[in-house]
C-alpha cells in the first residue's frame, strides 16, 4: 500500500495542469471517431460504447461538465480493496438487472500508475543485487491507467455491475438521480480501481495477476464482437488472423463460462477493444452532473500500490519505494 507520506510528498510537488475547455460539445459526428482498430471496435476519447452500436455520442451530450482528469485534480484518498482468496463475488438479486461490460483496455489515460507489487519487488531486488537504478520506461508505460466513465441512466430495475478489463483501468462511476446500484463486480487481469461507489453498495474484487486470486480468477479476454466479424470477412484466406480470431474466441468463450458460475448470465452486454466511456440506460434528456475524481476516495486492487501524478512524479516515487524496502 502506498505510505501517506508518499501521497502528501507527491500532492504538495504537482503543478496545475491545462485548461482546455472539454465541456464543450465537439463539432462533428461521434459516428466518424468510431474506427476498426486490430481486434475490434475502438471508440476515441469523447465518443461513447453503448449496448446498440449504431447508437454513439459524446461524452458532453450525457454529462454537462465534463473534463479528463489533470494531477493538480487528485482524488481524497485512495482504500485498498479486499481480494478473497476464494474468488468470491457477491451475487446479484433476483430482481436485478445484470449489465456486464467488457473491454480490453480503456484508451483516455489519466495521472494514475497502478504499479504491481511483484514489480517493485523485482526492482527492488535488481538495486540490491547491482547497486544501481534500472531504467523503468517499460513499467512506467504498462502501470499506467486509464479511465472508463461508466454512465447509468436506467432507473426501472436495480443495476448489477460487472465491469471487466484486461489492463489497469480505473471505473469511474457516473450516475443519475434516481439509479440503484445492486453491487459490482470488477475482474482484470492487471490491477482494477474504482471511484463514485455508493456507500451502501458492495464492489468485489477479481484480480488475475500478483494476487491472491491468482490460483482461480480467469482472465478477462477482449470480446469477440461484431467488428471481428467483419475483419474476419476483410482478412479471409490469411491463417495467422483466423487463428488468432479462432483463439480469441475460445478465451472469451472460457471467461463468459467462469463468469457465469459466479454471477449468472448477463441481461445485457456492452463491449469493445477500447473505450472510454460506456452508457447503461437512455441518453438523458438533461445531461447528468459529471463527477470529476477531485476529491473522490478510490477503491483500488491491493495487488499493485497506487501512484497519482505525472510519469516523472511516478518514476520518483518508484524509486523511492523499492530502496526504501516498502
Amino acid at each position: 500500500m502506498l505510505r501517506s507520506w508518499t501521497i502528501a510528498t507527491l500532492l504538495m510537488g504537482v503543478l496545475l495542469g491545462g485548461c482546455e475547455d472539454e465541456s464543450a460539445l465537439p463539432e462533428g459526428n461521434p459516428k466518424g471517431e468510431v474506427y476498426d482498430g486490430n481486434y475490434g471496435a475502438t471508440y476515441k476519447r469523447f465518443a461513447v460504447t453503448t449496448v446498440d452500436r449504431a447508437a454513439v455520442y459524446w461524452a458532453q451530450e450525457i454529462a454537462s461538465g465534463f473534463a479528463s482528469p489533470t494531477a493538480a485534480a487528485a482524488p481524497a484518498a485512495f482504500e485498498p480493496a479486499h481480494l478473497s482468496g476464494t474468488c468470491h463475488l457477491k451475487p446479484p438479486s433476483d430482481d436485478a438487472e445484470v449489465v456486464f461490460v467488457e473491454v480490453y483496455s480503456g484508451n483516455r489515460p489519466m495521472p494514475l500508475h497502478l504499479i504491481g507489487n511483484g514489480d517493485l519487488d523485482g526492482l527492488r531486488s535488481y538495486i540490491e543485487r547491482n547497486g544501481s537504478r534500472p531504467d523503468i520506461d517499460r513499467l512506467l508505460e504498462t502501470s499506467a491507467a486509464d479511465q472508463i466513465d461508466v454512465f447509468i441512466t436506467e432507473t426501472d430495475r436495480p443495476i448489477y455491475l460487472v465491469l471487466s478489463a484486461y489492463d489497469e483501468t480505473l471505473w469511474s462511476l457516473q450516475l443519475a438521480e434516481g439509479v440503484q446500484l445492486d453491487g459490482i463486480a470488477i475482474i482484470g487481469y492487471e490491477a482494477q480501481a474504482l471511484a463514485h461507489k455508493p456507500d451502501l453498495v458492495l464492489a468485489s474484487f477479481a484480480v488475475v495477476d500478483d494476487s491472491p486470486q491468482q490460483h482461480c480468477a480467469i482472465t478477462p479476454q477482449r470480446p469477440v464482437n461484431e467488428t471481428w466479424r467483419i475483419l474476419h470477412r476483410e482478412r479471409e484466406g490469411r491463417t495467422s488472423f483466423t487463428r488468432t480470431l479462432d483463439e480469441a474466441r475460445r478465451d472469451h468463450s472460457a471467461f463468459r463460462s467462469w463468469l457465469a458460475s459466479k454471477i449468472g448470465y448477463p441481461d445485457r452486454t456492452l463491449d469493445a477493444y477500447q473505450t472510454s466511456h460506456v452508457l447503461i440506460g437512455p441518453r438523458p434528456d438533461i445531461p447528468i452532473p459529471y463527477r470529476p475524481l477531485t476529491g473522490a476516495d478510490i477503491i483500488y486492487a491491493p495487488s499493485a500500490t497506487p501512484i497519482w501524478g505525472s510519469a516523472s512524479d511516478a518514476e520518483r516515487l518508484i524509486y523511492g519505494l523499492a530502496e526504501a524496502g516498502g
